[in-house]
């Protein structure tokens, strides 16, 4: 069970999918985001990592069979 923190992303609203071979995040946000391809590439690459973080535990669990 995750441990509740305190929201970093006050009128974000998270919309989430899980099913045996598939995750989805949507994230409805509160203001209009204005960044630049470099800065979008940038938040690419974060999220990237974050989701690797998150879900490295089940590719352990694993192994080669994927």
């Amino acid at each position: 069970m995750a441990n509740e923190t305190r929201c970093l992303t006050s009128g974000a609203i998270f919309h989430t999918a899980i099913n045996e071979r598939d995750i989805a995040v949507l994230v409805d946000l509160p203001f209009k985001l204005e960044i630049t391809e470099e800065e979008a590439e940038i938040l690419e690459t974060l999220i990237h990592n974050q989701m690797e973080l998150i879900l490295r535990s089940y590719f352990e669990m694993h192994g080669d069979d994927q």
